[in-house]
């Protein structure tokens, strides 16, 4: 998604750490830029075929094999910093710690300068317990780009994990006096103060950090709320999450956020902290950040930042599914599949991940798997509609058209009375009867969706134009086409359905001209422009008829329409 350039004061928080991660992956070279290529005169000779094979792989996001070639590069040549710092990027982009681990120590004997490093080595220390090691591994990280956001709340929560509570407060107070991302740096004050039990200060802090527009919105829900139900006011924390609901009605976090607080009662709730020790808080900035970075689409740093932050918190479970979008956006299928299988049962996001999981093994080629996955998942949660919407979906992309349509009469057999929003249901069914040769049920349901949204401009169209094909209430369907057209002025599609409609019924002058219209809105459609050769014969443009279907011929259409328009191309209509 694009934006237009924001007055500088006026930047969001998104933007702001867009810019700073940018140019700080920027000044690092190849430790964020795992599919980039160095000059190959940079490379050891000695592992030069494992070095091609490993940056094949990691350009085309396959990051365990890039990761395996990797570690064979640095068993041929294990000291060539250039292949150090680029394998240590790649192992902790898949999580392989142990290697990436490795990999840092090595950098650091050799007193290589390096970011990512050093914020590896403060992790690994803070992981360990060893704060005093963790302080001085802060240090020696440097304050460019985001660390100068990072560094004073790390800070604060290692002075917090060594005891010196006052001095880790009077951090994080002198963190706020600067206002550069405020309401980033307020959310992260208030998993502080909450963790510290200050809970007026927590409040505060969630409170101030809601009032930014976009700005850490979800997460700051959920920790907010659940600090709402610890001290006992449960019905605030039940109005917070359906406040936010009603921008994102399907939440799956915030609707299971509900469910337990029913379950509780009113101000009674196993509610539990987001977060159960300092290290975890730290994992906390590193989730922020990633889930920042990917409302612009910054997947490279992002993957590490999710990485460091489940090094910290191993049941991360948010992290996960977002480390698993990213994975599936790179076509990195094993990584996404990994992720998701990581989410356990209890948790919120399970059902959303394992139809993920269906979704990239249909994306791979496995059909009949991802349908087997679908159906397994609507035998766990049967009054999960969503699971067979689903499985219509896939059914109706591989033409099994009465397999999706059993699956979508089982979707509005679950709902308890048609609302508006369900008329796309009774299309989507209907489009599968009429690709399966079942008008009738396909008609009702055409009708069925008009009466629950009339007007509704890709229902109309595609109605009418079926009407129009099989020469039936023909009259009628112009007057629906000319309402689709009014409500869809450069829509291609519906213009064509119009134009083809008054083909069929003898106004060859108003048929050219509505098809012509069609064309240029929608030039690569075979159809299309097979309409238009028609029309323009049947007015004795014949040159201009036979272009316009070698065109179409050259736009592949359906097999068994080939030999049709050669012939016409050859002989006329």
């Amino acid at each position: 998604m694009k934006h237009n350039t924001p007055n500088p004061r006026t930047l969001s928080v998104v933007k702001k750490l867009a810019v700073a991660v940018t140019a700080l992956a920027l000044s690092m070279g190849p430790a964020l830029a795992w599919k980039e290529s160095p000059p190959l005169r940079q490379v050891s000779e000695k592992p030069f075929g494992e070095y091609l094979a490993g940056l094949h792989a990691a350009r085309n996001s396959d990051l365990h094999m890039a990761a395996d070639f990797y570690a064979k590069i640095l068993a041929l040549d294990p000291d060539d910093q250039m292949i150090l710092r680029k394998s240590f990027s790649i192992f902790i982009a898949d999580g392989q710690y142990d290697k990436a681990s490795d990999v840092a120590h090595k950098l650091a004997d050799d007193n290589v300068g390096d970011s990512m490093v050093q914020m590896y080595l403060f992790l690994e220390q803070m992981k360990t317990g060893n704060h005093d090691a963790a302080l001085l591994a802060l240090n020696n990280l440097g304050d460019a780009g985001v660390y100068g956001l990072f560094k004073p709340l790390f800070l604060s929560w290692v002075l917090l994990a060594k005891g010196d509570a006052k001095m880790a407060e009077a951090n994080i107070e002198a963190s706020l006096k600067d206002e550069n991302f405020l309401d980033f740096k307020k959310f992260h004050a208030g998993l502080f103060y909450d963790f510290l039990g200050k809970t007026h200060l927590a409040e505060q802090m969630y409170s101030e950090a809601l009032l930014v527009p976009g700005a850490l919105s979800l997460r700051t829900v959920e920790a907010y709320g659940i600090l709402l139900q610890r001290i006992g006011r449960g019905e605030d924390a039940r109005q917070l999450y359906t406040n936010y609901l009603e921008k994102a009605p399907e939440n799956a976090r915030l609707l299971r956020a509900l469910a337990d607080l029913d379950k509780g009662g009113k101000n009674k709730s196993p509610a539990v902290s987001l977060i159960s020790s300092e290290a975890e808080g730290v994992a906390e900035i590193f989730y922020t950040a990633a889930n920042f970075l990917m409302q612009d689409n910054i997947r490279t740093p992002a993957t590490i930042y999710l990485q460091y932050a489940k090094y910290l918190k191993q049941d991360f479970f948010i992290a996960d599914y977002l480390l698993g979008q990213i994975f599936e956006a790179e076509l990195y299928y094993e990584g996404a599949l990994k992720s998701y299988e990581r989410i356990t049962r209890k948790h919120a996001l399970y059902f959303r991940a394992r139809l993920q999981m269906a979704w990239v093994l249909e994306k791979q080629g496995q059909v009949d798997q991802a349908i087997a996955a679908m159906t397994h998942l609507s035998q766990e949660f049967p009054k999960n509609t969503e699971i067979f919407a689903a499985l219509g979906d896939v059914y109706r992309m591989h033409s099994r058209f009465d397999e999706s349509a059993v699956a979508y009469s089982r979707l509005l057999k679950q709902l308890p009375a048609y609302k508006e929003t369900h008329w796309s249901i009774f299309y989507t069914r209907g489009i599968v009867y009429e690709q399966g040769q079942k008008w009738e049920q396909a008609e009702a349901d055409f009708l069925k969706a008009l009466e629950l949204r009339p007007d509704q401009p890709q229902v109309l169209n595609y109605l009418a134009y079926s009407w129009v094909d099989k020469g039936i209430n023909v009259e009628k369907a112009r007057v629906m086409l000319e309402r689709a057209v009014e409500l869809r002025p450069h829509d291609g599609y519906i213009i064509d359905s119009l134009g083809w409609a008054l083909y069929r019924m003898g106004d060859m002058s108003k048929a050219v001209e509505y098809l012509e219209k069609a064309v240029l809105l929608q030039t690569d459609d075979w159809a299309i422009n097979d309409h238009l050769g028609d029309a323009y014969w049947a007015v004795g443009r014949k040159n201009e008829a036979k272009f316009q279907w070698r065109h179409a011929l050259s736009l592949k259409p359906d097999a068994e329409l080939v030999a049709k328009i050669k012939t016409k191309i050859r002989d006329g209509k």
